[in-house]
This record gives C-alpha cells, structure tokens and sequence, in this order.
C-alpha cells in the first residue's frame, strides 16, 4: 500500500506543479534580460505536467486495482483461496460421466480447468499446479503465492448410463468405451 499512496503523492505533486505553475513565479521574479521561456514554452510545461501527473495516476490505480481492500494481494493464492476452490472441483466433476483419463495425465488437465473455473478471480492462472500423485488417482494442487496445497482424491466407477459406441474398422459398432463416473475427496496437504 506504501507504493501506492507514493504514487499518488507523485501525481498530486505534479498536478499542482501544473495548476499553479511555481516556474512561472520564478521567470516573473527575474528579470527580462535572463532569457525567460516564452509563454508558448510554459504553456507546454503545464501540459506535460498535466500527462506525468496522469501517467503517475494511472500507475496507482492500476497497482490499487491488483490490491483487494484487505491488502490481498490478487495477484497470488491464499491457501484458503486454493481450498475454497478445490471444495468446488468434486461437484463439477460428479456432473455427468467421463471417459478414462489418460494413463500420463490421468484427470490433471480437467481438473486444472475446473479449478482454474471455480477458483476465477482468486489468482493468476499460469500460477496453479496440478500434478498427478503415484498411479492412483491422486492429484496435488498447488497455487503459487500460497504456503499450502490439497490434495484431491477420485475414484472411478463405471457409469450405468453405458459407455460411448466407437464403429469397428467394417462398420459395425459394437466396441464401445467404458464411461465413469468420479467422485472426488479433498484434503489438506501434499498427497
């Protein structure tokens, strides 16, 4: 909050330097003969003043602008920004049945996505992690900014609603792929 307010003491400098013009008193005091600017010249003067005190302005609403009115920094996680959000990530996945995750990823990129959604606003996005635990379906989810993680838990059960019908190599369609529904846990911590 300190760079703010000097941001503001700045442009409020420069704003009055540019009502009253104290350069103008001074060229007044001396006497003709000091090559005094012509009033072309300090009209100029007051216009650049003008601009810094706008652009010093700008700057200190734009940093005000990334500071919550708590003095949250928007710009990083809060570990319980990174829960509350996590909390929301179970019912976005138990919503419909999904197809396997791949055996890499696993469900890491679809629950970055549903994090980052449930979590908008909280923090920068290039700043959440998600990172695929052992070969369970175990998920650690980190923000950066924040001095903890949570740990998700899915678990897979096949859907009754059935799988997704995938044609065959002559046209028949009788392969299909197996669809799961997930149903997730949240914890505290690393996995």
């Amino acid at each position: 909050m300190s760079v703010v307010f000097f941001l503001f003491v700045i442009a409020a400098t420069f704003l009055v330097v540019s009502l009253v013009g104290p350069y103008r008193l001074y060229w007044r005091a001396r006497p003709r003969a000091a090559g005094q600017p012509s009033d072309a010249a300090l009209a100029v003067g007051r216009v650049a003043a003008f601009g810094f005190a706008g652009v010093f302005l700008f700057g200190a609403c734009s940093v005000l602008d990334g500071v919550d009115m708590d003095g949250v920094d928007k710009e990083s996680w809060s570990a319980g920004e990174v829960r509350e959000a996590a909390e929301k990530v179970p019912s976005a996945l138990s919503d419909e049945p999904r197809l396997p995750g791949s055996s890499a990823d696993g469900y890491a990129s679809l629950i970055e996505a549903e994090f980052m959604r449930a979590g908008e606003g909280q923090g920068p996005s290039y700043a959440v992690s998600v990172e695929r635990v052992g070969g369970a379906h175990d998920y650690e989810v980190s923000a950066g900014g924040a001095d903890s993680s949570v740990c998700l838990h899915v678990t897979e059960t096949k859907s009754a609603d059935g799988g997704v019908f995938v044609p065959g190599a002559n046209g028949d369609s009788s392969n299909s792929l197996a669809r799961y529904d997930l149903t997730t846990t949240v914890d505290d911590g690393p996995c």
